[in-house]
């Protein structure tokens, strides 16, 4: 019986841990800003096996841009881009970018006022700051007319905007 106690002692306390640690994942974002100073000229970066590093690189061609809006509850601001450089599309969020942070928060690509989960760019980097994205070689973003801030922990959205 004593030891029955014990081990139930054990096993709510084990939980306890679980249960606080879990809270502060989810928690903690909220007050935590994590600033992103990437630039533009990371992307311009002349591709390996140039013929000579004295060459000027290329600037990015602006294929399409868009402001944010928060969503569902979350704030949102800022510059989106999605740009052309060295034969890659790349997605690039200005200096001016700002969302409400969170758990697990990554970048999408989407359409028709949907994010698209076949077409994940990458882990949000920051949720302030100039940030640059490579789109994946098996993403065709002429499929796609906006980009998406989703948390995937509660499969739901902080930001979207429109690409024009």
């Amino acid at each position: 019986m004593i030891l029955w106690c014990c081990i139930k002692k054990l096993l709510i306390a084990i939980g306890g841990l679980i249960v606080l640690g879990l809270a502060y994942w989810l928690i903690s974002p909220l007050f935590i800003t994590e600033r992103v100073d990437e630039k533009i000229n990371d992307i311009m970066a002349l591709p390996s096996g140039s013929p000579t590093a004295t060459e000027a690189p290329m600037a990015p061609e602006i294929v399409s841009q868009g402001e944010f809006a928060g969503l569902a509850g979350h704030s949102g601001r800022g510059t989106a881009k999605l740009l052309f450089a060295n034969g890659k599309h790349y997605i690039r969020l200005e200096d001016d970018f700002r969302v409400t942070n969170g758990p697990d928060l990554f970048v999408y690509f989407g359409k028709n006022g949907s994010y698209v989960s076949e077409a994940r760019i990458a882990a949000l980097k920051g949720n302030e700051g100039g940030q640059n994205y490579e789109v994946p070689s098996d993403i065709d973003p002429s499929q796609f007319s906006e980009v998406w801030i989703w948390c995937r922990a509660f499969s739901i959205p902080f930001a979207k905007t429109e690409l024009r």
